[in-house]
């Protein structure tokens, strides 16, 4: 299946959106979802198993499973792309054929901007990670903890002071890589635009509808709570729900003007 460009001339214009259309997005997620179940459930499964294989090798380290937990936020969207792709798929077919097998390679449609944008991530989910392991070094000294005591003690006043510092510095990490990626990824799958065109445009959406981005921001930090709390067989619906969503939240905010 060949993939269809919107003329690389068109000048990208941010619209502004309101709270009330992140369900929209949602919804519109939810239809692709039902148009192309099998497609979408691909990746899905795909997350759920990186989910196991964590718990599996990382059981004796939790403070591993943990930022790498976390480290899901960061590298999602980025993984994402065949998502994008297939939702893109549906829209331009109006959901008569989807092909998997593309949607797999679709990162060829930009192959210098995506590989300049996961170069640029790479740098953010490197240095989370040391930061992270670092926290957990200054607070737990003696001996690492155990996964049952970190969610058992979680919230006891001794552990206060590492909860504030573990999520202060993830939600720094958190807020950056969504700034810049909520609707770059989709941009440079649909159109010839560089790395950085795209991450800047993607800033100016978010801060041009900041409440409405708060908003997705925390129904995605939701939804992906409910898959991790499922053993993370809740992935399976929860990460093609809210890729397929996202495409449609980038057609909302991002036109295009000749």
């Amino acid at each position: 299946m060949d993939t269809v460009h919107l003329p690389s001339h068109d000048h990208p214009v941010v619209r502004h959106v309101s709270p009330a259309d992140t369900l929209a997005w949602l919804k519109a997620g939810w239809r692709d979802l039902k148009k192309a179940p099998a497609d979408a459930g691909f990746y899905g499964a795909a997350f759920v198993l990186m989910g196991f294989f964590l718990v599996f090798f990382f059981e004796e380290a939790p403070q591993v499973v943990i930022t790498l937990m976390a480290l899901f936020l960061l590298v999602g969207p980025f993984l994402a792309i065949g998502l994008y792709d297939i939702a893109r798929q549906i829209e331009i077919f109006h959901g008569n054929r989807v092909n998997l097998a593309q949607s797999l390679v679709a990162w060829r449609a930009n192959i210098p901007s995506f590989t300049l944008y996961a170069a640029l991530l790479a740098v953010l989910v490197f240095g989370w990670f040391r930061v992270s392991l670092l926290i957990f070094a200054l607070f737990y000294e003696t001996s690492a903890p155990t996964l049952s005591m970190l969610v058992s003690e979680a919230f006891s006043p001794e552990h206060l002071a590492f909860l504030i510092a573990y999520f202060g510095v993830g939600l720094l990490f958190a807020l950056l890589v969504f700034a810049v990626s909520a609707v770059s990824i989709p941009m440079m799958l649909d159109k010839e635009i560089d790395a950085i065109s795209a991450m800047v445009f993607s800033v100016q959406a978010v801060y041009k509808n900041l409440m409405t981005m708060l908003c997705w921001a925390a129904i995605i930090v939701a939804l992906t709570a409910v898959g991790f709390a499922s053993y993370f067989v809740g992935l399976l619906v929860v990460v093609p729900l809210i890729g397929l969503s996202t495409w449609h939240a980038y057609r909302a905010m991002i036109t295009y003007e000749r």
